[in-house]
């Protein structure tokens, strides 16, 4: 009996010593007790380490990417691939098409400049190369969607395009700026001729922090031209740097690209595009171009936040598993109602859009050291755990915790709006157990909360 006590009092020693150690971590934080949570458990032993308003909902941020990854790959399958269709109505004779083309999207969020190239380039070789009729834009997969608020007030940002069920680069135009002889030089891949740049930018010696806000820009479209005029700074420390920016319509950019591909591979043209989102009847399939697997895009979700393919999968899980119509919202009812069925425990879920780019997106901690947990125990688990940064080595935690012993030894996704910052995942202890960790803040220091986040990651590792 004396020693079965003494065991008791042993561990419940070592125990209270884990707590105390994480709590003196926790005080050095200034975030409100109230406005943050945190989930730890060896899933290894299945020992829950430690957690504090676990059950407590909050908004994640980009970390909600973790629901819909795992959705996809349990709803999709890591073999999905989104197909982008060609087809036309009318007759082709002699590579001329008396009829239209129709491109149909199915929602391929990573169909590049590239892709359509080499899309145009099939068509042409395989016997249309002169249109006498429209280019038809078949976007009836996801239909008319209503485009969601921006997150912020930076409108033209990558992260804030709203998906689509045809979109090309992400619906971005990209920009480089360069410092030649003292002038600052701005370049843009691909080259359209409907985008005009204004270069008013101004040459400082003031550091290159913030150079993406201190560009300043402002765009303004007439007929068939957009116009982007950068009228801020420019940093002689930033030498060469590149953004993506949404500059053009989400219906523009695609025929822009179109027209002048369909051109520089030897097409020509003669009517107009349109853009419908009811799909055609009596066409004739042509060809049919397919986009990585899941299993890789998921990679370019988790370790690059990318959020308009995050948010193009959430829809395509609705799609196909239920059908038009479809909102965002509808698509994430639907994820959260489908896991909870496969026995996730997601009860705190709110989920908008698949991205986390929402104000109104919440889920517990709890809740997600849940579905991380049943996720390594999954079938798909090698693909869902390869998708997401490696601490100190790739993806957006690739300059994050470089000179922590936990490096290397971490799988986390993060999430970061204003007021809101959040990184969960899997640590590999150096025990070699296997730890599930979950933070979440919510509050107006949450943005300076990383290194009190990279504390705990390392005590984490080290007991």
């Amino acid at each position: 009996m004396r020693i079965l006590l003494l065991i008791y009092a042993l561990w419940m020693h070592a125990a209270f010593a884990d707590t105390d150690a994480i709590n003196k971590i926790l005080k050095r934080t200034e975030l409100s007790k109230e406005n943050y949570s945190l989930y730890i458990k060896n899933i290894s032993k299945q020992n829950k380490i430690f957690s504090y308003n676990e059950q407590k909902a909050f908004n994640p941020a980009s970390v909600m990417k973790l629901v819909t990854t795992y959705a996809g790959l349990q709803l999709l399958g890591p073999q999905y691939q989104w197909k982008t269709e060609v087809l036309y109505k009318g007759a082709i004779k002699n590579k001329h098409l008396y009829g239209d083309l129709i491109i149909k999207g199915y929602g391929d969020p990573t169909l590049t400049y590239a892709d359509l190239s080499e899309v145009i380039e099939k068509v042409q070789q395989q016997g249309i190369q002169y249109i006498h009729g429209n280019v038809i834009f078949d976007e009836s997969f996801f239909g008319e969607l209503k485009n969601q608020d921006v997150i912020d007030d930076k409108k033209y940002r990558a992260y804030n395009v709203n998906p689509k069920s045809f979109v090309v680069n992400e619906n971005t135009v990209h920009f480089n700026f360069s410092i030649q002889n003292e002038n600052i030089n701005i370049q843009t891949f691909p080259e359209i001729q409907t985008l005009k740049v204004a270069n008013h930018l101004k040459l400082t010696d003031k550091g290159c922090n913030d150079w993406k806000d201190n560009l300043g820009y402002e765009v303004e479209s007439k007929s068939n031209i957009t116009e982007i005029k950068f009228n801020g700074q420019y940093d002689k420390a930033c030498e060469s740097k590149d953004i993506d920016l949404s500059v053009m319509g989400s219906d523009s950019l695609p025929k822009a690209l179109f027209e002048k591909l369909w051109k520089l591979h030897g097409g020509s043209m003669d009517g107009e595009f349109k853009n419908i989102y009811q799909s055609i009847t009596d066409t004739h399939k042509f060809y049919e171009h397919q986009s990585r697997p899941l299993s890789l895009v998921v990679r370019d979700i988790n370790k690059y936040s990318q959020n308009l393919i995050a948010r193009n999968l959430l829809l395509t899980i609705l799609v196909e598993n239920n059908g038009n119509p479809i909102t965002e919202n509808e698509a994430g009812r639907f994820t959260k109602e489908s896991l909870i069925k496969e026995k996730v425990k997601l009860d705190s879920l709110e989920m908008d859009n698949g991205a986390g780019l929402s104000r109104n997106a919440k889920v517990n901690a709890e809740n997600l050291g849940f579905l991380l947990e049943k996720a390594y125990t999954d079938i798909y688990m090698p693909e869902f755990i390869a998708s997401l940064p490696n601490l100190g080595i790739d993806g957006t935690l690739k300059s994050r915790g470089k000179k922590l012993s936990v490096a290397k030894h971490a799988y986390l996704k993060t999430g970061s709006i204003q007021n809101v910052s959040a990184i969960a995942g899997y640590i590999f202890d150096k025990n070699n157990d296997v730890k599930v960790f979950v933070f979440i803040a919510n509050d107006p220091k949450a943005n300076e909360s990383s290194k009190i986040q990279d504390e705990l990651i390392e005590w984490t590792y080290l007991n």
